[in-house]
Protein backbone atom coordinates (compact mmCIF):
# COMPACT_ATOMS: atom_id res chain seq x y z
CA UNK A 1 0.00 0.00 0.00
CA UNK A 2 2.88 2.35 0.90
CA UNK A 3 4.54 2.17 -2.75
CA UNK A 4 0.86 2.77 -4.13
CA UNK A 5 0.77 5.68 -2.77
CA UNK A 6 4.08 6.98 -3.76
CA UNK A 7 2.72 7.07 -7.23
CA UNK A 8 0.87 9.96 -9.14
CA UNK A 9 -1.64 8.47 -10.19
CA UNK A 10 -3.11 7.18 -6.59
CA UNK A 11 -1.67 10.87 -5.49
CA UNK A 12 -4.27 12.49 -8.67
CA UNK A 13 -7.00 10.26 -7.64
CA UNK A 14 -6.73 11.17 -3.69
CA UNK A 15 -6.49 15.03 -4.72
CA UNK A 16 -10.01 14.42 -5.26
CA UNK A 17 -11.19 12.80 -2.19
CA UNK A 18 -9.81 15.30 -0.29
CA UNK A 19 -11.64 17.95 -1.69
CA UNK A 20 -14.87 16.06 -0.78
CA UNK A 21 -13.51 15.18 2.63
CA UNK A 22 -13.20 18.55 3.28
CA UNK A 23 -16.74 19.70 2.12
CA UNK A 24 -18.43 16.74 3.99
CA UNK A 25 -16.55 17.93 7.56
CA UNK A 26 -17.61 21.49 6.74
CA UNK A 27 -21.50 20.31 6.49
CA UNK A 28 -21.09 17.94 9.46
CA UNK A 29 -19.59 20.62 11.94
CA UNK A 30 -21.36 23.17 10.74
CA UNK A 31 -25.25 22.81 10.14
CA UNK A 32 -25.26 19.45 11.15
CA UNK A 33 -25.59 17.49 8.51
CA UNK A 34 -25.60 13.71 9.69
CA UNK A 35 -28.96 14.62 11.33
CA UNK A 36 -32.18 15.77 9.72
CA UNK A 37 -34.86 17.77 10.97
CA UNK A 38 -37.58 16.29 9.82
CA UNK A 39 -39.19 12.84 8.62
CA UNK A 40 -39.53 11.97 5.25
CA UNK A 41 -37.38 11.46 2.09
CA UNK A 42 -38.38 14.73 0.24
CA UNK A 43 -38.32 17.60 3.16
CA UNK A 44 -34.62 15.24 4.54
CA UNK A 45 -33.66 15.67 0.66
CA UNK A 46 -34.56 19.69 0.86
CA UNK A 47 -32.74 20.05 3.85
CA UNK A 48 -29.99 18.55 2.19
CA UNK A 49 -29.55 20.72 -0.58
CA UNK A 50 -30.46 24.25 1.49
CA UNK A 51 -27.60 23.10 3.17
CA UNK A 52 -25.15 22.73 -0.02
CA UNK A 53 -26.44 25.95 -0.79
CA UNK A 54 -25.82 27.72 2.48
CA UNK A 55 -22.18 26.05 2.67
CA UNK A 56 -21.44 27.68 -1.27
CA UNK A 57 -22.64 30.70 -0.45
CA UNK A 58 -20.42 30.81 2.40
CA UNK A 59 -17.27 29.98 0.42
CA UNK A 60 -18.08 32.09 -1.81
CA UNK A 61 -18.31 34.73 0.51
CA UNK A 62 -14.70 33.72 2.38
CA UNK A 63 -13.17 34.08 -1.73
CA UNK A 64 -14.67 37.54 -2.04
CA UNK A 65 -13.81 38.66 1.30
CA UNK A 66 -11.68 42.31 0.79
CA UNK A 67 -11.11 42.63 4.53
CA UNK A 68 -8.08 40.41 5.57
CA UNK A 69 -8.02 38.79 8.91
CA UNK A 70 -5.98 40.09 11.47
CA UNK A 71 -2.85 38.31 12.85
CA UNK A 72 -4.28 37.02 16.35
CA UNK A 73 -1.90 38.46 19.58
CA UNK A 74 0.07 36.03 21.54
CA UNK A 75 -1.16 34.57 24.66
CA UNK A 76 -0.04 36.01 27.71
CA UNK A 77 2.06 33.52 28.22
CA UNK A 78 3.94 33.70 24.45
CA UNK A 79 4.39 37.38 25.65
CA UNK A 80 6.35 36.45 28.78
CA UNK A 81 8.41 34.11 27.07
CA UNK A 82 9.40 36.00 23.95
CA UNK A 83 9.89 39.48 26.89
CA UNK A 84 12.34 37.19 28.16
CA UNK A 85 13.82 35.18 25.39
CA UNK A 86 12.99 32.25 26.33
CA UNK A 87 10.90 31.52 23.13
CA UNK A 88 11.58 33.28 19.46
CA UNK A 89 8.25 35.40 18.18
CA UNK A 90 6.00 32.84 16.39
Amino acid sequence: MQAEQDSPEWREAYRGRAGIEGTVSQAVRGPGLRRSRYQGLAKAHLQNVLIGMAISIRRLGAHYATTTRTDRRPTRVHALCTQHGIATAA
